[in-house]
């Protein structure tokens, strides 16, 4: 895709808390800012490890990306409580995994012939 710049993480170091944290990284990070208009960070989960919590101090915002089959509601809400503490900027949340089928939110009925033509349309090739 034109303009889009994907950085993988290469190989975990011992203590990837420590190396977020560090001056070097934070560096990093703001010379990408000079170059890109958005930098997006894929982190781990917010619950099982500190990672997300350590990016969330030196990024702009968090979106918050929730599987809806996998994903408890009191996970979802307790990560969002721990950002909140971290005084982290929420900018949003992501539902994915959404089994429109099973149609479990109320609002679906009106919105699933429309999704329905969306998402075949976008796994057709082009």
């Amino acid at each position: 895709m034109p303009g889009l710049l994907a950085l993988t993480s290469g190989t975990v170091p011992p203590n990837p808390s420590e190396l977020l944290e560090s001056k070097r990284f934070k560096d990093f990070l703001a010379q990408l800012g000079q170059h890109f208009d958005w930098v997006l960070i894929d982190s781990p989960p917010v619950l099982p490890v500190t990672d997300a919590m350590v990016l969330s101090q030196i990024v702009a915002g968090v979106v918050l990306v929730v599987s809806a089959d996998a994903t408890p509601l009191q996970a979802a809400r307790t990560a969002v409580d721990q950002l909140d503490v971290a005084r982290a900027r929420i900018l949003g949340a992501v539902l994915n995994r959404v089994d429109l089928e099973k149609r479990a939110y109320y609002y679906a009925q009106h919105y699933r012939e429309e999704d329905e033509r969306y998402y075949t349309r976008a796994a057709t090739p082009a």
